[in-house]
């Protein structure tokens, strides 16, 4: 009985045993045989690089006025500009205790009151500013009497009287005949203020009826534009090279810019999360709004890409050069020759084939 026992455990053993190694088999024999395959798709591939970056703002300059004669406190009286105006030559910045702050170009060096008959470079300097802005002066070096008339009218298109010299100096000029003429004027330094550049952007200015501290800064004017700086390590550097076009995003914003400089390689500072490599400057496009300094934003290289036709990477064959495709079909895959265009994140974007299209099954190793 024992002994009968034992053969029918053996034999229902083998039994099962035969039964697992065939199935085994046959499930073997099926994964042989099930192709693996990946539909055609139209996609935008591009190798394209996305930094962190920041606004930056650009450099500023403070304009200052200065104590005159007879004045205690400098009090900005009125102005005609608001933040975010352009300044140049020959407009009214702000009127301070009463006297104009007109914008002299930087190139007129203002170190003293200018009366009749005065003369030097800083004279002839005046000049020429006179006549850059359309009034008729002749540059002779010498503060005459067309001179004092260019700078009454500069002073009268700003709603002044142009100063007139102490009673010591000249009061009115005389002509050939002997006749008087038109009262004289002189060049009060102090009126005037100075930009670098001659033209930029109030970024910052004092409010009408405030007492200016005693550097007497009545704003701050921005002499160079904000751009965005972002930090690339030496690999990514290589996309954004000076020229390059960038897609500046933040938040639903985007703006599509140019590199205009890229930085010698730096280190980074861990403890601020910056990591060593170069940065890239981009400049923001004139008349862009919704970017202020300090503000986070991402900068991408190139355009974003066009849609192609699209396969998986690992579809990818080639033999003595030519890539191809083993495309699926009821006879059995055939060959289907194809051009790569780009490659990125694990697709292969291909030129417009006869015999390829969207949906169209392709075959994987």
């Amino acid at each position: 009985m024992a002994v009968a026992l034992v053969l029918s455990g053996l034999v229902a053993a083998y039994w099962a045993g035969s039964q697992a190694a065939a199935l085994a088999t046959s499930q073997q024999d099926v994964t042989a045989v099930i192709p693996v395959s990946a539909t055609v798709e139209r996609r935008a591939v591009a190798q394209q690089v996305t930094l962190a970056g920041m606004v930056v703002a650009g450099n500023t300059s403070p304009v200052t006025a200065s104590l005159a004669d007879g004045t205690d406190r400098l009090i900005l009286t009125s102005t005609p500009k608001a933040v975010g105006d352009f300044v140049e030559p020959g407009e009214l910045l702000a009127v301070v205790s009463g006297h104009p702050l007109l914008v002299m170009p930087a190139s007129v060096p203002l170190y003293r009151d200018i009366i009749p008959g005065d003369s030097g470079p800083d004279v002839r300097a005046l000049q020429a500013a006179l006549a850059g802005l359309g009034l008729a002066v002749k540059t002779n070096g010498t503060f005459d009497q067309q001179t004092q008339q260019a700078l009454k009218t500069w002073y009268g298109n700003a709603g002044f009287p142009a100063p007139v010299p102490p009673a010591s100096a000249p009061t009115e000029s005389t002509n050939m005949a002997g006749a008087k003429a038109a009262p004289a004027a002189m060049v009060r330094w102090r009126d005037f203020v100075q930009v670098p550049g001659d033209a930029g952007r109030i970024a910052s200015l004092a409010g009408t009826g405030a007492v200016l501290a005693e550097d007497g800064v009545v704003a701050q004017i921005s002499v160079s534009d904000d751009t965005i700086v972002a930090r690339a390590d030496v690999l990514q550097a290589e996309s954004f090279a000076v020229g390059t076009s960038v897609t500046v995003r933040a938040g639903a914003l985007a703006v599509t810019t140019t590199v205009t400089a890229v930085g010698g390689f730096t280190e980074g500072d861990s403890s601020r999360n910056i990591i060593p490599g170069m940065d890239i400057t981009a400049s923001i496009p004139p008349g862009t709004t919704g970017l202020a300094p300090q503000q986070s934003v991402t900068v991408t290289s190139g355009n974003a890409p066009a849609e192609t036709l699209a396969v998986p990477l690992l579809a990818i064959r080639q033999e003595m050069g030519v890539a191809y495709v083993q495309v699926a079909g009821e006879a059995g895959p055939h060959r289907v020759d194809v051009t790569v265009t780009a490659q990125a994140d694990g697709w292969a974007a291909i030129d417009n084939v006869e015999g390829l299209d969207v949906g169209v099954k392709v075959m994987l190793p």
